[in-house]
């Protein structure tokens, strides 16, 4: 900022300043998703954000350049949050939609910003206004001014363009997914990948709409079996438990795999509140029953279900050769469990697919087919429910115990 300088001059520092975030947003996406990520909201490799947060940093550090370093940083700290909250406030609003979500983060504000991330920016920003940008304004001075309105006025045009047409693709995408939650069942499989692979570069930029697609089809699932539940859930409930026979048909489905001893190894290794064993013929039996109901492929969803955690290892303290200590299981053992079933058994594509997504959306790619999903959402409903019952028991030994050791008490006294 100073007497050399234009709007011109501005508008090619924001562009520059948004591409340099681009930049940065691909690197960490592409690391961390093990794949080329083309972050950001627009197609090109732009991320206004990050243009909005310099020309906020350079500002303040303008005005704030005397002071001290520690007023400065919290300063800077709390005015590029306030920005990064702004835009995610009015993405929500505007799109129904949430672009990045840091709920599992710890301090985090309605999801819209946390204290790390926070962090992060802020030292980012105060590197950049004290290193980068001094070198950055003294180059883009150096052309001459026609040069630079040429530029300027050239990014303008180019930038409203793919503003539009990226509003048009988001809102698209919220139409298309808004007709995946009314129609999934109805949909057959090739047009339910159809409909999710055509915004798979939004979805690679957000992982967060894989979480939103994700827990309002299990919603529409949800809704959907919820009659059918209801008045068999105590039966199924028994049947799990082993008091009453799973159906015959079932039976013969899961022979191959229930007899095999590779696979009877899974009575060895706990999970939840039980033995992965049982836990796999609970999600199993579910999925099939769900699955008939619906007219779906059962065969294949009793016998994905089944191998879905096809691991042997215990997933709470895990090293080599089975999973290096330092992997993450939840990410890591569908890919295990797929090797081992493939190693063991034939397994079909619906199969494979079961195995391989049952954790999404924590792996990245969606399930391919109803199947998947079914086994996905018994997965996670039967798993809450292990937790609230293991829960529930933990809350009744601890009172328990306090009851016994006030009436302990009251005897010594």
């Amino acid at each position: 900022m100073d007497s050399g300088t234009n709007v011109f001059h501005y508008i090619v520092l924001f562009a520059l300043y948004s591409f340099m975030g681009w930049m940065i947003e691909v690197i960490y996406r592409s690391i961390t998703q093990r794949q080329f990520v083309n972050a950001g909201f627009v197609f090109g490799p732009f991320l206004p954000i990050y243009g909005f947060g310099a020309a906020a940093a350079i500002l303040l550090e303008y005005f704030l350049s005397d002071w001290h370093l520690i007023p400065r940083f919290i300063i800077l700290g709390l005015v590029i949050t306030t920005i990064e909250y702004l835009v995610g406030f009015f993405a929500e609003k505007i799109f129904k939609l949430t672009l990045w979500d840091y709920s599992e983060n710890k301090l985090n504000l309605h999801g819209r910003v946390c204290l790390h991330f926070s962090l992060i920016w802020t030292v980012l920003a105060l590197l950049f206004v004290t290193f980068i940008h001094p070198v950055v304004l003294n180059t883009i001075s150096r052309p001459d001014d026609a040069y630079i309105k040429t530029a300027a006025i050239l990014f303008m045009i180019y930038f409203t363009v793919d503003y539009s047409f990226s509003v048009a693709s988001i809102s698209a995408f919220r139409r298309r997914i808004a007709f995946l939650y009314t129609e999934y069942l109805n949909l057959d499989n090739v047009e339910i990948e159809k409909i999710l692979t055509s915004f798979q570069r939004l979805r690679n930029a957000f992982p967060a709409l894989n979480r939103y697609v994700d827990s309002n089809i299990n919603s529409n699932i949800k809704n959907r079996i919820s009659a059918f539940l209801k008045p068999i859930s105590d039966k199924i409930i028994l049947e799990m438990q082993g008091r009453m026979s799973f159906e015959p048909e079932y039976y013969e489905i899961i022979r191959e795999i229930d007899e095999h001893e590779e696979f009877l190894k899974l009575k060895e290794y706990f999970h939840h509140n039980s033995s992965i064993y049982i836990h796999v013929q609970e999600v199993a039996y579910l999925s099939y029953r769900i699955c008939k109901l619906l007219k779906l492929d059962h065969h294949s969803a009793a016998r994905g279900a089944l191998l879905h955690d096809f691991f042997l290892y215990d997933w709470r303290n895990h090293d080599v050769p089975d999973l290096p200590r330092h992997k993450y299981h939840g990410i890591e053992h569908p890919a295990i469990a797929l090797t081992n079933a493939r190693k063991h058994f034939s397994i079909n594509e619906i199969e494979a697919d079961i195995i391989r997504k049952h954790m999404w959306p924590l792996t990245l790619v969606p399930p391919k087919y109803k199947e998947s999903f079914i086994v996905s959402f018994a997965d996670k409903y039967l798993s809450s429910k292990e937790f609230i019952s293991e829960y529930k028991k933990r809350i009744k030994r601890q009172r328990k115990q306090k009851a016994h050791n006030r009436q302990k008490n009251r005897r010594v006294h």
